[in-house]
Order: structure tokens, then sequence, then C-alpha cells
């Protein structure tokens, strides 16, 4: 069927589907700024700035800062770069490309290698000293008890 043949129908009042005219939204109620609510589903809402936000306990990431140019760190690249050396992913490349330029990039390589083995090794000696100034896995009151139990004088 062509268009003309449809308006001709149409002129005529024959429709083969029913007319809408107009719309109303699937909520007449309007919600206030700063108005909260609960869905059926159990979430909380409310509105902020003219925009429906979900409450929620879990705080947003990205509270840390690059500290070159205090971008805020969102994505995980930046995050692991972040975790390691306080800057975000393209601020670490740039910092590393002025060490190469300036030729104090190997010394800086050295220098953190230097510190990374430090921690491991202030790490290490700190568990040795705890497991030295602990009795230790092996109790004495527990083997003279078997060692007794054996020798059939059953005393703890």
């Amino acid at each position: 069927m062509s268009n003309i043949e449809k308006i001709k129908k149409m002129a005529k009042g024959i429709y083969d589907r029913p007319i809408q005219i107009g719309y109303e939204g699937k909520t007449t109620h309007q919600r206030k700024e700063g108005e909260e609510w609960t869905d059926a589903r159990g979430r909380s809402w409310t509105i902020k700035d003219g925009k429906r936000k979900q409450i929620t306990k879990i705080p947003p990431r990205g509270f840390d800062k690059c500290s070159d140019c205090e971008k805020l760190i969102l994505k995980d690249i930046d995050q692991d770069t972040y975790n390691r050396m306080q800057r975000c992913y393209h601020c670490q490349i740039n910092f590393e490309v002025d060490l190469k330029t300036k030729g104090k990039w190997e010394d800086w390589v050295k220098e953190m290698e230097t510190q990374r083995w430090e921690t491991v090794l202030a790490e290490y000696e700190a568990e040795m000293e705890l497991l030295d100034n602990s009795k230790g896995a092996f109790d004495e009151t527990i083997a003279k008890a078997l060692a007794n139990h054996e020798q059939g004088q059953n005393k703890i």
C-alpha cells in the first residue's frame, strides 16, 4: 500500500490502528529537590541538582588524586600506577620520559629497586624477630603430658 492510498483512507476515516493524541509519562508524580524515596525493589533514591541519584552505602571510587595533575584516579591503570608512584599513568610516563632525557632514568630505577628490597628485608627481619620473641609452635606442656602418658604416669 502506497502513502497516497493511506492518506486517502485516513481522509475517508478508515484507520488501521488507533490514533494516539498526547502522551502521559510513566510517573505523574514529580519529585522535588532533596526528596528521598524507596522504590519497589527496596533501593533508596534522592533528587540532587535536578537529577535522580541512588543512595548507596558504598562510597564512589576516585577519592585519590594524582600528585602532579590533581586528576581523580578512576581508571584501573591509573589506580595501579597511583598505588606505586602516587601519580596517574600519564603523569608517570611523562616523569620517566623527563628522567630519560636528563640521563637520570637508570639511577632512578636502581634507587627504586633498592627501596623495594630494603622494604622486603625490613619485613623479613620483623617477622624473624616475632618468631624469636614468641615461644614458637612447640609447646613444652603438651610434650611433657604425652611423654608422661606413654610412660604410664597419666599426670598432666
